[in-house]
């Protein structure tokens, strides 16, 4: 397999093009139709069932406020003079979301119309829980169903007390130790990719997901680099979110390494990540429960059982106190903006309206 994404020529019912999907495009014009498969300043590489096309995407975006992603079923229309443009892009099914860096409270899809997200955590390390919990709280917010897999299984001994630890934390949730050395339980991460399921890798850099992908796709499609020994943090070899479609069906998205993952409006991912909080908050006396001392509170009498673990506890308010910022920023960011409007729409009305003309001006003094 080529490294170079544009010599790949599948085509569209690989995609997940369907016939749904043509009848959009009949209704929203287009040249072209196809799947995103990788995005860049300005321009995205799209598969077309023919030849990889490199459409300019700015335009889309100030038309209707939506960034083209990975992952996103688009149509082109091919200007003579400026060459070819998205000019649509599809409902999304599913969308796996951060909060993108800066200031301004923003989204930023890493990959759209996914079907799974493997949330990769490498056992030549430490596990982080809190790391594994916020990114398994965007996995369940995408849409998409996560699976934990524990890389690197070939270099510890034991992995079974990793997987029993992750299954406390992440219920529902299938955890699988591999290895692309040994080809542990590779057999069972080839059967979840079939017809034109796709598939999103998360996780920090130097854990694997490269690789995986060259094992998948039997050959090399991503580059691959060393680990440091001091530390076992890897380079940002993946530098782009890559949709690359794998030679025995279905697609894998490969996004390069990301150490910290602000949530965006991930009320409905936080709760299926810590179902035995979320629950009896449901059911406490009062609506606005802080869920500390208040009379009442089911989180607590749950804390009391044994049913909830102070560290998960203390987790989940903060990741929830998280959200509840980002809200409050929106809706500041919206005031804000709503009165800038009207400031707006009060200036054109004042300069459109006729001026009378001052008493006096222009007039002769009498004599």
């Amino acid at each position: 397999m080529p490294d170079d994404l544009s010599l790949l020529t599948p085509n569209l019912p690989t995609l997940g093009w369907t016939a749904a999907h043509d009848a959009w495009a009949a209704r929203v014009g287009g040249d072209q139709m196809g799947r995103i498969a990788r995005t860049s300043r300005g321009y995205c590489l799209v598969f077309t069932g023919g030849d990889a096309v490199l459409a300019a995407s700015s335009s889309v975006r100030s038309d209707t406020g939506v960034a083209p992603s990975t992952g996103d079923f688009v149509t082109i229309v091919d200007d003579p003079e400026d060459g070819p443009s998205i000019s649509a892009i599809a409902d999304r099914t599913t969308a796996l979301t951060r909060r993108a860096p800066g200031r301004v409270p923003t989204p930023q899809v890493l990959a759209a119309n996914i079907d799974d997200v493997f949330v990769m955590h490498g056992l030549d390390r430490p596990l982080n829980m809190r790391r594994l919990e916020r990114q398994l709280v965007i996995a369940w917010e995408s849409g998409a169903t996560p699976l934990v897999l524990l890389t690197k299984a070939d270099e510890v001994r034991h992995h079974e007390e990793a997987e029993e630890t992750i299954a406390r934390i992440a219920p529902g949730v299938e955890t699988l130790a591999i290895s692309t050395v040994s080809g542990q339980n590779l057999d069972r991460i080839a059967s979840r990719f079939s017809g034109s399921r796709t598939i999103a890798l998360i996780g920090l850099s130097g854990i694997g997901k490269s690789t995986l992908v060259n094992e998948l796709s039997d050959g090399v499609v991503q580059r691959t680099g060393e680990v440091r020994a001091a530390d076992r943090r890897g380079r940002h070899t993946t530098v782009t979110r890559d949709l690359i479609p794998l030679p025995e069906g279905g697609i894998v998205v490969d996004t390069p390494g990301i150490r910290e993952i602000g949530l965006w409006q991930a009320r409905t991912g936080l709760a299926k990540t810590f179902p035995e909080i979320a629950e009896p908050a449901e059911r406490c006396r009062f609506a606005d429960c802080e869920h500390g001392s208040e009379p009442g509170c089911a989180v607590q009498a749950a804390r009391m059982d044994g049913l909830v673990s102070d560290r998960r506890l203390t987790h989940w308010r903060e990741l929830l106190d998280e959200i509840a910022l980002q809200d409050s920023q929106l809706e500041e960011f919206a005031r804000r903006a709503e009165s800038r409007d009207r400031a707006d729409v009060e200036r054109r009305r004042d300069n459109e309206r006729p001026r009378k003309p001052r008493k006096g001006k222009g007039r002769g003094k009498r004599r």
